[in-house]
């Protein structure tokens, strides 16, 4: 509880805030199941705001879906970039292939 009072101060932090970091704790803790479904509902482990218990965690189903939709958008992102990276080093070894191809005939 200290820690959570000195972030609080600290950073200028809302109950609403705190409430977000309490569960995203809870969420990634090493608590069994049966208790991760005691502190965050029994629909704990789907994503998004369909895996928030607003009477549990006291976190805004609104919060919930942003950060929900922006992990999906930064990992799509994410995907894209892979991707590209991907494509550009099969057009560069193509290219590399075409190049030793027509210096040796």
């Amino acid at each position: 509880m200290e820690e959570y009072s000195i972030a609080t101060q600290g950073w200028k932090l809302s109950s609403c805030d705190m409430c977000e970091l309490a569960r995203n704790s809870v969420l990634m803790s090493g608590f069994s199941h049966k208790v991760k479904s005691y502190w965050l509902g029994p629909h704990y482990l789907k994503e998004g705001p369909e895996g928030n218990d607003i009477r549990r965690t006291n976190v805004p189903d609104i919060r919930v879906s942003y950060r929900f939709e922006t992990l999906r958008q930064e990992l799509t992102l994410i995907t894209q970039a892979v991707q590209s990276e991907e494509l550009e080093t099969i057009q560069e070894e193509d290219a590399l292939t075409i190049t030793a191809t027509l210096s040796t005939q």
